[in-house]
């Protein structure tokens, strides 16, 4: 912001009124650029409406690089973080009328709770600062003349790729900012979902369709809810990168779950044991009700193969016993894909970053032509990195375009 008078001022076009294209417009004309944004969607920030079930996670109280993936060197996006860290994103909120709440796990939400605070608040004060958005503007065509960016007929100075991924497509998300940077000599890596529902061949899954719990599955805690077609659930969420980049490679990936984290394998062998005795008229397909939800119960003594004689708790021996709580500890599903692009939040893969210098977010192999946001080659964590790296993004153009 500093020497403002000797700054050159821009005609500057925008592709993309998600998160950083809306950000980077703000703060591009507090520099008194020239900035039109051009959003091929009937209104701006549809993904971000529909981000957080409708709470919208805007950022999280611990960014870390250890939150965030990337086929290159993950190193190299430290300045966009240090740049535009958890303090600089609520100032930039507060200042336009959003304020915060965060839940006990650091994730950020406004505290209306509705995503549309956030949408309005941006739209708002884009259009005050003077930025151009043309909406129902599918750009499919860009001409470069050596000196502009031709789009439309108009010519500018620069030109932002802010068009975001593949995710999401009823909500505008396709390949076009892949298109755009091939256009002009990107290399880009493939997309695959991520932060995306897990699809399984399990049988009985109906059985404990809609069941929910606070488990660990592949190291990470948090909610895990049992669907029809497989997993969802915020820790579902978590582990999808890495198996839907597994399932590239594979026909199947296994992943256990276990749904009573807090109790060891040696508490719950006694628990069962002492259960046995206490309950032992109890049928054993509703025995374990009053420790795991009813539904879940009939399930695991199925997965966990007590023989069909046994009717009653009274005749479960400890190595039935020893069965059950392996199932619970264990709860195996064969994952066979994922629900793909159409449910996403986000994807991983996108423009290669090492042909993207990340101090301005400008192209090394093409003048005044600059990528931001989720069509790049970064992707994070469930909790609100991912919104935070298109702000980020954003802002360091920003603040660095000379």
């Amino acid at each position: 912001m500093n020497n403002l008078k000797n700054t050159k001022k821009y005609n500057i076009a925008i592709i993309g009124a998600g998160a950083s294209g809306l950000l980077a417009s703000i703060f591009l004309t507090k520099k008194n650029h020239t900035v039109t944004i051009f959003e091929k969607n009937n209104k701006v920030g549809k993904k971000l409406l529909a981000t957080g079930n409708g709470r919208c996670n805007v950022t999280n109280e611990n960014i870390s690089l250890n939150n965030f993936y990337s086929h290159s060197d993950i190193q190299q996006i430290n300045p966009i973080l240090e740049n535009f860290n958890y303090k600089k994103c609520k100032n930039f909120f507060n200042n336009i009328g959003v304020e915060f709440v965060n839940n006990e796990i650091g994730r950020v939400y406004p505290m209306s709770q509705n995503s549309s605070s956030i949408v309005d608040s941006l739209e708002y004060e884009a259009l005050n600062n003077g930025v151009k958005i043309e909406l129902n503007s599918k750009i499919e065509d860009i001409s470069y003349d050596e000196q502009y960016y031709i789009i439309n007929g108009k010519k500018y100075d620069k030109l932002i790729i802010a068009t975001g991924s593949t995710a999401m497509p009823k909500l505008g998300g396709d390949k076009s900012g892949y298109n755009f940077a091939k256009q002009f000599h990107h290399s880009t890596i493939d997309p695959f979902a991520s932060l995306v529902q897990l699809v399984s061949d399990n049988k009985n899954l109906e059985m404990i369709s809609g069941v929910k719990v606070d488990g660990v599955v592949e190291n990470k805690q948090g909610d895990i809810l049992f669907t029809k077609y497989g997993l969802s659930g915020s820790a579902i969420l978590d582990i999808s990168r890495d198996i839907s980049y597994k399932l590239q490679h594979q026909k199947s990936v296994k992943v256990t779950v276990d749904i009573l984290p807090t109790f060891s394998k040696n508490k719950l062998v006694d628990m069962l044991l002492q259960r046995a005795k206490t309950l032992a008229s109890r049928d054993i397909y509703v025995w374990l009700d009053g420790i795991v939800n009813k539904k879940l119960s009939r399930y695991i003594i199925i997965e966990s193969k007590i023989p069909e004689n046994i009717k009653f708790a009274k005749f479960l021996n400890r190595k039935d016993i020893l069965k059950i709580v392996h199932t619970i500890k264990n709860l195996e599903f064969n994952i066979t894909d994922t629900k793909g692009f159409e449910t996403c939040e986000v994807c991983a893969g996108g423009v290669i970053l090492d042909d993207i210098n990340l101090h301005t977010m400008e192209s090394k192999l093409q003048k005044n032509l600059y990528f931001i946001g989720e069509v790049l080659d970064v992707d994070g964590d469930c909790g609100g990195y991912n919104l935070h790296f298109a702000w980020a993004s954003g802002y360091t153009l920003a603040q660095n375009l000379r």
